[in-house]
């Protein structure tokens, strides 16, 4: 039996959407459309150029569920990917985020049942501060081709981008599976968030337009999309528990 909850609260006076469910009832499916229209619950999944081509892992059950979708920047970024899945030695769950190229850097094997979505590390574990952070995601992970996640200034500075609508996966210390869709954050603000709400492991998924959720509170189905673009997204991290809490 597994559970899911869906609350809404503000961090830095602005809205923050989460659904919080046990790892057994999340999965990542390939989409036609929108979150909002797709009929499940769940987040937007990772980065993307169309319909069957992933800019970002997204797998179910060890399958991409499209076009490079084993890949991070088809195969180009070492980026931070939350992998779940369960182990075969013990039979308990693992939730870690791994910055790779491609699906197998991680080696899951010979555990089963997982998933995995790619996207920038939130690098919750680490204490670092706000410069040492917007390196990482720059000199690690190649994010400056990812829009509004790195500012750096002639002199090589670090300081926050703009504000916008931003999604994030974690895990927190109660072994929840952590899904969170951003009004209007900085990245920097979002691993914060995370961190506040006890994730010792998380990534930054696909933002702005594409950030997007489909939740059910109490026998009412409800949808959040900041931008009101309704875009498109191709991909998503569902939720399909035995019951909403």
């Amino acid at each position: 039996m597994s559970t899911a909850k869906y609350t809404s609260t503000t961090y830095n006076s602005r809205e923050v959407r989460i659904i919080e469910a046990d790892p057994e009832a999340v999965a990542v499916e390939k989409i036609s459309g929108t979150v909002m229209n797709s009929g499940k619950y769940g987040v937007n999944g990772t980065f993307f150029n169309n319909s069957n081509d992933f800019l970002g892992i997204a797998v179910n059950r060890g399958t991409g569920i499209g076009g490079n979708a084993t890949f991070n920047a088809y195969g180009q970024k070492r980026r931070g990917t939350f992998y779940s899945y369960q182990k075969e030695i013990g039979n308990f769950r693992v939730q870690e985020v791994a910055n790779v190229q491609k699906l197998s850097d991680y080696p899951t094997f010979p555990n089963t049942n997982y998933f995995a979505i790619g996207g920038l590390n939130l690098y919750a574990n680490l204490s670092i501060d706000k410069t040492e952070f917007y390196r990482r995601l720059d000199v690690d992970e190649g994010a400056a081709s990812v829009n509004d996640v790195i500012n750096k200034s002639t002199n090589g500075t670090y300081s926050d981008p703009s504000l916008r609508a931003r999604t994030a996966i974690g895990i927190n210390s109660a072994g929840k599976i952590v899904l969170a869709v951003f009004k209007s954050e900085t990245p920097w603000g979002m691993r914060e968030f995370m961190r506040s709400k006890n994730c010792y492991q998380a990534a930054y998924l696909d933002g702005g337009g594409s950030s997007q959720m489909r939740y059910k509170s109490g026998s009412t189905s409800g949808t959040f999309d900041p931008t009101g673009v309704a875009r498109p997204v191709y991909s998503m991290v569902t939720v399909n528990p035995t019951s909403w809490t």
